[in-house]
């Protein structure tokens, strides 16, 4: 699971932020939509919402955890002398537009806690630090800077020989993981399988993750996954009962997926099922089916899921299902966490029982730069406070600061005719 990502110096957040998944202790504040960890002590929560005015800086804060990802995943891959692409520094100041990007983030994996942390520059990594905590105690497993390691006690494996291997423009963890280092692996696979940051799913027909589903549902070891799928589809009222996968013969697609209905006649008798292309049902219903899959796969399998633009093609209905399926202790037994960036201000409603720790709003001030914070951080604010009409009123800040245009339009007697 996901406690806390700490960044700095990336794109519009050129000060530190800190996201949290960890719960406030605030004594009114129900316990509803949280996990208790007895090996920690930690009250983690199901879900984070972040809300903030185009261009805030939302997609900027799934950016940052991106990145961090696809830091840790690919680095290992790097020649000697490759930039690092993926290096955005806060371009509006002098003091920080060459400066290093620094990530942190806490993990709970296998219930121990891990806190990695790493900054980088144009062309190599400036320092690396990986700390765990068994017995709940801090310990050292390697910290870095530059190319100087220190490793601590804990930490097995042949570290200094992987040290040697690994370049400037080069993580450690992704090098040692690569090396079969077995605490590396360990919080790489979890990076790798169960933290996934997901932009929004527009183009269906060459989306990354379709694929994946269709992999999982042609897995015939997969049953569980498979009628829950189903179930979970019909839950949608897409109108699809099944669905079949196979690999295509065609060049240019993997998979071929097919959506089955019902076929009435003209007394509303059922009179069998008919199957189309699922490229040629809606745009909402194709996002469904690849959102309803990884949905599925984090709840199955306790994995932290972020969607950066969520509401783009769901009914509000169905985004507040979403967020109570993770809510819901029932179904979310595997402690998954869901982390949304939208406008969809439907979800704030008193129906979804959101705390105040759980809503985030991301602001941009008139210098560019963003800032990200918790409700729970604002004082005055009460549990049973009308989230959404406070934050359309603009109490909570995160919102387009619209105002009047004074402008005249300026038609000469001689304009040409403008033609339609």
């Amino acid at each position: 699971m996901l406690l806390e990502f700490r960044f700095q110096n990336f794109r519009s957040f050129r000060d530190e932020q800190n996201f949290s998944m960890l719960a406030d202790d605030h004594k009114d504040e129900q316990l509803q939509n949280t996990f208790y960890d007895d090996s920690s002590k930690l009250l983690i929560l199901k879900s984070s919402i972040i809300y903030g005015s185009n261009a805030s800086g939302k997609s900027n804060f799934m950016k940052a955890i991106q990145t961090f990802r696809m830091m840790i995943l690919t680095s290992a891959n790097n020649s000697p002398g490759d930039f690092f692409e993926k290096y955005e520094p806060f371009t509006f100041s002098f003091e920080f537009n060459k400066a290093p990007v620094q990530f942190e983030a806490d993990f709970l994996i296998e219930e121990i806690k891990y806190t990695y942390s790493f900054s980088f520059s144009e062309s190599r990594v400036e320092q690396e630090n990986l700390y765990y905590y068994p017995q709940k105690r801090k310990a050292l497993l390697f910290s870095r800077d530059h190319q100087d390691f220190v490793f601590g006690d804990h930490l097995k494996g042949h570290k200094s020989v992987v040290a040697e291997l690994t370049t400037e423009n080069q993580l450690f963890l992704s090098k040692g993981a690569q090396n079969n280092i077995p605490q590396l692996k360990s919080l790489y696979s979890f990076v790798n399988h169960d933290f996934m940051a997901i932009p929004f799913l527009d183009s269906w027909v060459d989306n990354y993750y379709s694929d994946r589903i269709a992999k999982e549902l042609l897995n015939d070891n997969n049953d569980v996954f498979i009628q829950n799928f189903k179930i979970l589809l019909q839950s949608f009222d897409t109108g699809i009962i099944d669905f079949s996968v196979k690999e295509s013969e065609l060049p240019w697609e993997k998979y071929e997926i097919f959506a089955v209905h019902d076929n009435f006649d003209e007394n509303d008798n059922n009179i069998g099922f008919s199957a189309m292309p699922l490229a040629e049902e809606s745009t909402g219903t194709q996002k469904l089916f690849v959102l309803g899959g990884l949905v599925l796969r984090a709840l199955m399998n306790g994995r932290t899921i972020l969607f950066d633009e969520f509401e783009r093609s769901l009914h509000p209905i169905i985004s507040q299902y979403i967020i109570q399926l993770f809510n819901n202790p029932e179904v979310n037994t595997k402690n998954a966490q869901l982390i949304l960036a939208t406008h969809d201000t439907n979800l704030l409603g008193k129906e979804n029982n959101l705390r105040r720790d759980q809503i985030w709003i991301v602001e941009k001030d008139e210098k560019g730069r963003s800032e990200l914070f918790s409700v729970s951080d604002i004082e005055g604010i009460r549990k049973d406070t009308p989230f959404e009409k406070w934050y359309l009123s603009g109490r909570f800040g995160g919102i387009p600061g619209i105002e009047s245009l004074n402008f005249k339009l300026n038609f000469q007697n001689n304009f040409s005719k403008i033609n339609d």
